[in-house]
Formats: structure tokens, sequence, C-alpha cells
């Protein structure tokens, strides 16, 4: 892994932009990556679960990209102009910190993604200084109102307009973006509503609008706001009660630790040139090399 001048690292990282999945971490200005501490260890999958329960603030974000250096020599690290594709307003970015110390491969099987033979992985890794959204039923709501406000009349079917348009209690619910409005236990009665509609919109029968310029959600993505590995079905083949069953929190531990991959974020389609403190790496061998340890970051 060599280090390069405007911090780019040949190496590899994290997720598939091609299949729509992405991923981000770091803080401005920080050193290289150092050598990893003897003290230092990855993440659990039960850390990052009571993360996910408390909605734990986020530090650093990392997108991780697979892709053919062959056939898609564009999506390499070092010809990358944003996060996601052009027309995307908000990607998909995960935890650095649930990141760290994992392999690149084992990082994009922890997104819910499988690694092609033969194929590199692009790293962004940055500080999370925009508004950043738990992917989970209530901040996917959240996203798709954005989108179909700010694209007005290029939207031409409105998830929630008309059956799904949403009572006043259900809008009032979306305002808040603080951190504690993220839990699931301070919106638990909103919940099941929230779900319905955000299934509405994953699981079709059509594809809405809004959904080109959104991160594309696949079937390890869980409305509670995180990532499966292997999950053993398809969720949108569930009936809509069980799609959304949700006791609580001890229930969905203990139905769901065992195939959790990792928290799941909706920010801003950034342009990469423009991130403070970006560190960019590629990985060449994303089956042996790891996400790097980047020093002490912040809560």
């Amino acid at each position: 892994m060599k280090f390069h001048p405007k911090r780019l690292l040949r190496s590899a990282l994290f997720a598939s932009l091609a299949a729509g999945a992405i991923l981000a971490a770091v803080a401005v200005g920080l050193a290289p990556p150092r050598s990893t501490p003897s003290s230092f260890e990855r993440m659990s999958a039960a850390q990052a679960w009571s993360d996910l329960e408390s909605n734990r603030p986020v530090g650093h974000l990392i997108r991780l990209i697979a892709y053919d250096p062959q056939t898609e020599p564009w999506l390499a690290i070092d010809r990358l102009e944003r996060l996601g594709p052009p027309d995307q307003l908000y990607s998909f970015v995960a935890s650095y910190e649930e990141m760290a110390g994992y392999t690149a491969k084992q990082a994009l099987e922890k997104n819910g993604l499988s690694l092609r033979e033969g194929q590199h992985v692009s790293a962004v890794i940055f500080p999370q200084r925009t508004e950043l959204y738990p992917a989970n039923a209530r901040g996917l709501l959240q996203i798709i109102r954005a989108v179909e406000q700010e694209k007005g009349a290029a939207i031409d079917e409105r998830l929630l307009d008309g059956a799904n348009a949403l009572t006043a209690a259900e809008a009032e619910g979306l305002q808040a973006t603080g951190s504690a409005s993220y839990r699931v236990s301070d919106f638990r009665d909103l919940y099941p509503r929230y779900c319905e509609l955000a299934r509405r919109f994953n699981c079709g029968p059509a594809p809405y609008p809004a959904s080109r310029f959104i991160g594309s959600l696949y079937h390890d993505w869980h409305p509670l706001g995180f990532s499966q590995i292997e999950p053993a079905r398809d969720p949108c083949t569930l009936p809509a009660e069980q799609y959304c069953a949700f006791a609580d929190w001890a229930t969905a531990r203990a139905e769901f630790l065992p195939k959790f991959g990792s928290r799941a974020f909706f920010t801003r389609n950034l342009e990469i040139a423009t991130i403070p403190g970006r560190i960019l790496i590629d990985f060449d061998r994303p089956d042996r090399q790891i996400i790097p340890y980047i020093g002490a970051t912040a809560d």
C-alpha cells in the first residue's frame, strides 16, 4: 500500500458503485494512515449493533466501490469524481470505525456485497462534515421527500402523494434531524407506517422516479438501518407485516445479529475533490489488504 501526495493510496477499499453501494469515513487534516497499534481492535458486530440501537454519532465515513480494472477503468480511485453516479443526489456510506481492521473483501461483505474475481476496490475515507441520514425507514423517507421536493416537475409520480400521503403527525415526525430522532425507540409508534412506505418504495411493483437519484436499495438492506451478510431470502418476498416486524431491540438482535453487516447511512453525493481531509485508496488485492488504521477518531 503506497501513499501519494494527494492522499491517494494504491491498495483498495470498499463497495460497488456499479451496484450502487456506498460507504465513507475519516477526519479533516488527518495524516496518512499510521501503523496499527498493538492495542487496536477491530469493531465487533455486537458493538456495531449496540451503536445501531443508540444511533451513536459517526466521526468518519467510508465509501467503497468494487470494479473491474479492465472493463470499468472509470471507477478507479484516481478517476472518480463523486461518491456516486453523476445524477445521484444521495449516496450510501458506512461508518469507517466499523470497517477498520477488516480486509476490503470482508468490508464489502459487511455491506451485503460480494467481490468477483479480478476486481479491485476504490475507497474514499473522509470526515463527516455534512448532514448524515441513518438509512432506516425514517431516514429513507426524509431522503425521498427531499429528492421529490428538489427535483420538482422531474418527478411525475411521488411516493408521498395520494394514498401514501403523510398525516400531519407523520410529516412532523420527519422534521427533526438530530441524532436522537433516528433512534427507532424514539419514533416507535410511527415506525410501522414509515416502514410500510419504505417497503413500497423498495419493493415496487414498479420503481418510483425518485429512486434514480438515491443510492440503490438491495435485498441486504433492512429498514431498521443496516445491511445484512448473505440474507437468507429477498425481504421483498415477505408480507408487509413480516417485513416491518419489530417487537423490541432484544428480539431483533437475536434474529439478525448472526447476519448483521454494518450500519448504513445516506449523505449528499459529494464531489470528491472538494472533500476536506479525504484519503483515497485503491485496493488491488482486496482479499488480503486491510482497511487501514488512521489514528484516533472523534465520537
